[in-house]
């Protein structure tokens, strides 16, 4: 995949939340233009920070226990003011439990400037864009 030093253009969410697709420009003088996305399918759960002049860095796999330990206090807190996550019933050892059981995995995203967060998803691969 793509991605190291691309600038963030967009994302977007379709399928209900079920798909985000990241739209990834490479563009400095003097090197060929291109362009590529990312696209995590059957998402169960995201959560992205300042995306604004991102410049992606890694997009690395990790342990969803390592993950929900850092992030599942928050993943409570924002369930209780915005909803949204499938299967989230306030026990972050259930929803473990039932992210393992659909075979899900966990994407930290990293980037130069400012950008930062995660995806838990079935899937991640490079597509066309559409």
């Amino acid at each position: 995949m793509r991605f190291h030093d691309f600038h963030l253009s967009g994302y977007t969410v379709s399928d209900f939340g079920g798909t985000i697709t990241l739209h990834l420009v490479f563009d400095y003088p003097e090197l060929p233009k291109q362009k590529s996305h990312i696209r995590f399918s059957d998402v169960a759960a995201y959560h992205f920070v300042h995306t604004g002049g991102a410049i992606i860095l890694g997009i690395d796999e990790v342990s969803l226990e390592g993950l929900l330990s850092s992030v599942g206090d928050d993943l409570a807190e924002w369930w209780g003011l915005h909803g949204g996550y499938a299967d989230w019933r306030d026990d972050p050892a259930e929803y473990l439990e039932r992210l393992q059981a659909a075979n899900c995995k966990a994407w930290l995203l990293t980037s130069a400037i400012g950008f930062g967060g995660f995806v838990i998803a079935y899937a991640i691969g490079e597509v066309e864009a559409s």
